[in-house]
This record gives structure tokens, C-alpha cells and sequence, in this order.
């Protein structure tokens, strides 16, 4: 059985570099030294070391070593541990630690490794304990009691404590970590993906990595149900402990600087790629919680994931990343499902610069963050808080409602799609698609009788082009649902943006149903939304259900389409009613609303209704079966007057003042001619508005058809008034039995008795006394 959309190749059911190393690296070597009040005890029996001794005070259990490594093929065994909490090492010599086999505790107890030289997990190391694992390349470790266990200061009478550990302490340096682990299970268990678990701690355990530089190189860790923390600082640092059920939880609060967390593929011997896998999930419980704090935290490469699913009856938990930058690429992902009653772990990315989501050029991968819901569980949120979001080459962040395959049919789930909340104060951008054509984008969608999610987006920039979208739409699959209600359609989800402006470049917003009520679009834009190249606005239904509601909120800015680019803004049903559209605006150029008779009239054939048909960018609310069963659009713009049509932009921009001058011949001034319009007066964007000022042009208006009545009648009564005063001062009279029937151009000017300019339809042959102006014309100047 695998997740419907099995296109997240990688979840299963429904993914060689150098690094440098402070110290010498040791062959395989465990020394004790002499630095406790009762020291290890390291004995050899063929490939099995057994470490006993050590100082205990209480639950703790204290080993000092001078070199800690673990060949391959060999074991490290803690014994006499009945009764230890904690059991806490460190390595006070100079050399990293080389972990290559498997370290061992036959008891519930949590194993501390601390060494500040550098630790290397190589691609046989694994862990048989019973509790946590914590492996910190600290200088010392805190406890509450203000006690320090130091692996760099080590006084000839130690103080050891019998309290908690409370801290990570890191001193001038903070070495790095490397995991390359794909280790077998003793008892055959595989994580999610069907892979080694490699390090692996028990279910609802904690298993963390925290020192400088973490990198997982084809290295997997497995922690079902329980928590994996990679935390990666610099020196002078304090990393918070703190237990919690039966693992720890870690806090950054005391450091200042952070280093980098990369995951990536190992290249082996024989070419071939190895993903590093985190994963805490649990196929008959709750997924568990993985967090990574860094500067930049770097994903890259086929099937490198973060991965918590769950298959219980609790909640899952949490994937948290806090860093600076993250990069997802190449078909890495960040993932939480469920596949039962559980709601799914939620999705959060802090990320202060930038998020990165860079598709693969593989052919069916896919890269980004995922959440699902394929049970009865609710899909988990996907919350990014940054300053730039930028998705690419077919990349995607997903919360859907989606189903199983089994035997070739999809059972749909039954739980609620996530929402995804984007907070980018910069901007948010996604552009183009994969190398088989899939889109990048955000996608709160569902199949056929679920309910999508929101997706909310705060910005100052959103931009979506060439391909790209944004769906909260109801999908139906292309192959047989074999169960579900198709009396109650799935419910599309909302998308809601507040920007400053919104471009769409060959890019959609949707929120569409095939067989249910279209979603709701709610846009806020201060500046401007600009439209291209064939980009969408929809909320379209299916069957016999209604259009959704598109409202467009900018009484500041404007709504611009580009000339004959297609752009549509639509909110139509099949025998249903179509939706409402509701736009305000300063001004709207270059679409144009039309009614289905307009498409039945403009469209050859007439089938089907689509607005996409026509060159033009169009605003559409109607039925395409039944014409009475039109929807609203309502254009709220004080510029704009919705009976006229809206402004449609020319193809090509003329520069009118060149042609003029270009047409008025000057002997004295050929090459160096211009025209310049100043003042109060002119030529208003509006004929039917009235003139600016008493010195425009003299001549009389026409009713404009169709006009609402009560706009004609309060025109024609400032026409009127107008009118009146003109004749009561000018000197030059009109005689309005005798006024012309159209506007025409001004010819030329003369000075009325009164030292006015006035503009007039014939160039005089002479001119009013005492005035220095002559008449002027493009004939003569």
C-alpha cells in the first residue's frame, strides 16, 4: 500500500566530500586514564571491549578515557550499569573519536559521549542501548548543582555530582561530526524508506548530535516515536538540557553563533548515491520530533530526508529547523504524514535570511516540504517564517488530503488537508516547473471527498511565474476512487495574500472543484496587482454547485493586465451559479468583464464558454449550462466606470508630443523643436467629466451610450452650469443653437478682452489689441 501521489517518491507508502577534523585520528583504540577517584576498567576479549568501573555518585555513572575509537566488526560494552540513569564519558586525550562498531549498554540507561577533539560515525557504526544517546563534541558538561564534567580541565580531585545534567558547554573550540552510519539493526528493523536505520536509539528515546559542523554523508538516524536533535554552534557556546518524558530536549537561549548542518549523498566505491535518511517514524505509533539548529542547514540530493510519519491513534510530532538559511535541492525533502487516526506532525522552518527550494533535474522527484494525510488523521501545517521564500524547477511545499493505492485503486483519506502559512517580509517566489513538466508551487489541495487547507501568505512581494501555482483546488485522481461520498464533494481550501504587490507571470492562483462549490481567493495589495502571459485567478466549481468568491482588495493601488495576454480572473460553475468578484481598486487596465452572452457571441464555436478562448484578459461569473444562473462581478474603483469597460492597454505606446512636433515646421529651430503643456487646463482623461478649468476648450459635450441615469443626469447639469458661466464672462460667444455636435481639435489660441488664453477650433486672422501674442498655428509659428 502507498500514498496516492506516489509522485513523493520517497515516502514509502503511498529519497563524498572532505571534512576536517581538529586532533589525530585514533585506529581503535579505548585507553582509560586516571583522572577519577575510581577509574575505567577497559578489558579486550577478541572484538568485544568491556568497559566497567568508573566513578558512581547516585544515578550517574562517570568514565574518563584518553582515546576513544571502535573498530569495525568489534563491540564497546558499558557493563555494570543496574540502577544508572545516565552514564557520562569523556576524552580528555587528543584524538577523535572513530566509531566504526557498536557501542552497547545492557541497560535502560542514557549514554553521554562527549569529546572535544571530533567524532566520525562510520558506515558500520550502530548502538545497542536502552536509553538516549547524546554524542557532543562539548568541552564539559553542566549540572544543576553548578558542577562541571570537564573533558579539558580535569583537576586531580574532580567534582562529580549526583544531580541532572542541565548543559552543553563549548569552550575555544567546537570540533565538528560526521555521521556516515548505514548500519543493520540487530533485530532486522529498517526505518521508513526500507533502509538501515544506522544509528538508532528505542522507540520515544532521544538521539542527538551537538557540536560545530554536523554532517550526515550518506549517514541515517532513527528514532521512532522519540526525538533526533542535530545541533550545530560555535565555540564559546552554552547548549540547555532538559529531561522530558523519557528523552531530553535541547535549548539554544545561551549561544551567539552558529555553525552549518548539511545532509547529503555519499558516493561509494561502486557510483552509486546514498542518501542520509532522519526519520522518526513509527509504523504502530505517533511519529516523533526532529529539530536541527545551525547557521545554514543544507539539504541536497536524491531521497535525503527529514521524515516523521505516523500510524497510531496520538498526534505526531513536530519538525522544527531554526536557522539562518535552508537550502532543499535535488530531490531532498521534509516530510510528515499520517496514515491513521493521529493528526500528522506539523512543519516549521525559521529561517531569518532565506528559504531555498531548488527542484532536481531527475525525472519524477520531487524536492520541498511535505505534509499528508492519508487517514483519518488531519495533515500536519507547514508554517515558514523568513525573509525571502524562493521555489524553483518544479519544487513544492504541499499540505494535502490525499488516500492510498491498494490493488490499483485509491482509497481517499478522510482527514482535513494542512495549511501552509508563509510570513516572508521580503519576498515570496515561485517560478517555473520540473523536467516532466510539473509546476512549482504551494499546494493545499485534496482528492475527490476531502477537505483542503489555507494557504496564507503575508509578503511584500509575491511573484509567480512561468508555470508556477498556487492550488488549494479539489483533485480528482486518474485512476478508480473506490470509496467515498459523491453526494458530498471535498471542500477546496482558501488562499489569502497580504502584499505589497502581486506579479503573475504565466502563473495561477486557484482554488477550483471538478465536482464541488469552488474555494474563496482573497487578495490584499497595496500597490499593484500586474497580470501576464496567460496567468489565471479562479475559483471555479463543478456539478451543480457554485462558483467561489474572488475578492480583490487595493483601493490604493491598481490591477493592471498586459495588451492580448490572455490573463483571466473567473469564478464560473457548470449548472451551478457562478461566484462573486468583488475587485477595488484606484483604477483597473486592460481587462474586460464579460457575461456569457459575450462569450457566446465572441466565441467560434460557442462550446465550450471558456474566457481562455479570447485574446483578451477577461473577469467571468456564470454558468456555463444555464443562463440565469449568472454570478456578480462588483468593481468598486473610483477611475473606473465597469458600463463603459475597462481600460484595455494598447499594444505599442506612442510618444504623442514627438508626432506633434514632428508636424510643426520651425526654420529657426529645426532638430530643437518640443511641445510642453503646463497649467490647469486641457484635455481631461474622461470626456464625460467636466473641464478643468473656464480658459479649456469651448465646445459642446455629448451623451455617452449606455450611461446609468443618475451618473448622465448629474453630468449633464455641471455640463449645463458650466456652460452658463461661459457665456456670462467670455467675450467670445457661442451661440449654442450653433454649437458644433463632436469635440475637435484645437487649432490654434487667442487672448479674450479679459487676458485670457483661450483655445479655439479655427486659427483667427487677427488678433485682440494690446496683446503681445500672435496667433500660432503648425502652418505658420
Amino acid at each position: 500500500m502507498s500514498i496516492l501521489c506516489g509522485r513523493f517518491k520517497g515516502l514509502g507508502i503511498l529519497t563524498s566530500g572532505a571534512i576536517a577534523f581538529s586532533g589525530t585520528s585514533a585506529i581503535a583504540q579505548i585507553t582509560q586514564d586516571a583522572t577519577l577517584p575510581n577509574n575505567s576498567q577497559v578489558t579486550t576479549q577478541g572484538n568485544l571491549t568491556n568497559i566497567e568501573g568508573g566513578t558512581r555518585l547516585g544515578s550517574n555513572l562517570f568514565h574518563s578515557f584518553k582515546e576513544f575509537s571502535v573498530l569495525n566488526g568489534t563491540t564497546a560494552e558499558f557493563k555494570n550499569t543496574g540502577g544508572i540513569q545516565n552514564i557520562i564519558s569523556r576524552v580528555t586525550g587528543n584524538s577523535i573519536s572513530n566509531i566504526d562498531g557498536i557501542l552497547k549498554v545492557n541497560s535502560p540507561a542514557n549514554l553521554f559521549l562527549i569529546n572535544p577533539n571530533g567524532i566520525i560515525f562510520g558506515t558500520h557504526a550502530s548502538l545497542n542501548i536502552g536509553g538516549s544517546f547524546i554524542a557532543s563534541t562539548a568541552s564539559s558538561l553542566n549540572f544543576a548543582d553548578g558542577t562541571k564534567f570537564s573533558a579539558i580541565n580535569h583537576p586531580a580531585t574532580p567534582l562529580l555530582t549526583v544531580s541532572v545534567p542541565i548543559g552543553l558547554e563549548f569552550g575555544a573550540t567546537a570540533a565538528p561530526i560526521r555521521n556516515q552510519s548505514q548500519a543493520a539493526s540487530p533485530d532486522g528493523a529498517i526505518n521508513i524508506f526500507r533502509q538501515p536505520v544506522g544509528l538508532r536509539v528505542l522507540p520515544g528515546k532521544t538521539l542527538a548530535l551537538v557540536g560545530g559542523d554536523i554532517t550526515l554523508e550518506g549517514g541515517n538516524l532513527t528514532a521512532a516515536s522519540g526525538r533526533i536533535e542535530l545541533g550545530s554552534v560555535a565555540n564559546n557556546s552554552l547548549v540547555s538540557l532538559k529531561p522530558k518524558n523519557q528523552g531530553w530536549v535541547f535549548g539554544y537561549e545561551g549561544v551567539k553563533n552558529f555553525q552549518d548542518i548539511k545532509l547529503i549523498q555519499r558516493m561509494t566505491v561502486d557510483g552509486l548515491k546514498v542518501p542520509s535518511q532522519v526519520d522518526t517514524s513509527n509504523r504502530r505509533g505517533s511519529g516523533g520530533s526532529i529539530q536541527l539548529q545551525g547557521r545554514i542547514v543544507e539539504l541536497s540530493g536524491n531521497l535525503v530526508s527529514l521524515i516523521s510519519q505516523t500510524r497510531g491513534n496520538r498526534n505526531g510530532e513536530d519538525i522544527t529547523i531554526n536557522t539562518r538559511k535552508l537550502i532543499v535541492q535535488d530531490g531532498a525533502q521534509v516530510s510528515t504524514s499520517t496514515l491513521s487516526s493521529g493528526a500528522a506532525g506539523n512543519l516549521i522552518v525559521n529561517a531569518s535570511e532565506s528559504v531555498d527550494l531548488i527542484g532536481s533535474t531527475l525525472p519524477n522527484t520531487i524536492t520541498g516540504f511535505i505534509g499528508i494525510s492519508a487517514g483519518v488523521g488531519k495533515a500536519g501545517d507547514i508554517t515558514i517564517n523568513t525573509g525571502r521564500l524562493r521555489i524553483q524547477d518544479g519544487a513544492r511545499i504541499t499540505a494535502e488530503s490525499s488516500g492510498v493505492i491498494d490493488n490499483s485503486q485509491v482509497i481517499p483519506s478522510e482527514g482535513k488537508g494542512g495549511n501552509i502559512i508563509v510570513n516572508a517580509w521580503d519576498s515570496v517566489e515561485i517560478a517555473g516547473t520540473s523536467v516532466t513538466d510539473n509546476a512549482s508551487g504551494l499546494f493545499a489541495s485534496t482528492l475527490n471527498y476531502g477537505n483542503a487547507g489555507q494557504v496564507n501568505i503575508t509578503t511584500g512581494k509575491l511573484i509567480v511565474r512561468d508555470g508556477a501555482e498556487i492550488n488549494v483546488s479539489v483533485k480528482v485522481p486518474d485512476i478508480t476512487i473506490s470509496t467515498g461520498n459523491a453526494s458530498n464533494p471535498g471542500t477546496p481550501g482558501a488562499l489569502n495574500v497580504t502584499a505589497n504587490s502581486i506579479f503573475l507571470d504565466e502563473g495561477t492562483l486557484t482554488s477550483n472543484s471538478d465536482s464541488g462549490k469552488g474555494g474563496n481567493i482573497t487578495l490584499q495589495v497595496r500597490d499593484l496587482l500586474l497580470m501576464s502571459h496567460n496567468s489565471q485567478i479562479s475559483t471555479n466549481a463543478g456539478g451543480d454547485k457554485t462558483g467561489g468568491n474572488i475578492t480583490i482588495y487595493a483601493p490604493n493601488g491598481f490591477l493592471v493586465a498586459t495588451p492580448f495576454g490572455n490573463n483571466d480572473i473567473t469564478a464560473n460553475a457548470n449548472l451551478g451559479s457562478g461566484g462573486k468578484i468583488t475587485i477595488t481598486a484606484k483604477n483597473i487596465f486592460g481587462f474586460v468583464p464579460r457575461t456569457r452572452t459575450d462569450l457566446e457571441r465572441l466565441l467560434n464555436p460557442k462550446e465550450p464558454l471558456d474566457p481562455n478562448r479570447l485574446p483578451t484578459s477577461d473577469i467571468t461569473a456564470f454558468s456555463q449550462e444555464n443562463p440565469s444562473l449568472n454570478g456578480t462581478v462588483q468593481i468598486n474603483s473610483p477611475d473606473a466606470d465597469p458600463s463603459k469597460g475597462l481600460v484595455e492597454l494598447p499594444v505599442n505606446l506612442v510618444d504623442v508630443s514627438q508626432q506633434i512636433v514632428a508636424g510643426c515646421n520651425s526654420s529657426r529651430a529645426i532638430g530643437r523643436s518640443s511641445f510642453i503643456t503646463t497649467g490647469r487646463g486641457g484635455l481631461v482623461a474622461d470626456p464625460t467629466e467636466p473641464l478643468i478649468a473656464d480658459d479649456a476648450v469651448l465646445a459642446d459635450w455629448i451623451t455617452l451610450s449606455p450611461e446609468p441615469q443618475n451618473r448622465a443626469e448629474g453630468i449633464h447639469k455641471r455640463v449645463v452650469a458650466q456652460a452658463q458661466r461661459n457665456t456670462e464672462e467670455k467675450s467670445q460667444k457661442v451661440n449654442p443653437v450653433n454649437e458644433p455636435t463632436q469635440i475637435v481639435e484645437a487649432q490654434g489660441w487667442i487672448i479674450d478682452a479679459n487676458g485670457n488664453v483661450v483655445l479655439v477650433s479655427q486659427v483667427p486672422t487677427a488678433m485682440p489689441h494690446n496683446s503681445s501674442l500672435t496667433a500660432t498655428s503648425c502652418a505658420a509659428r
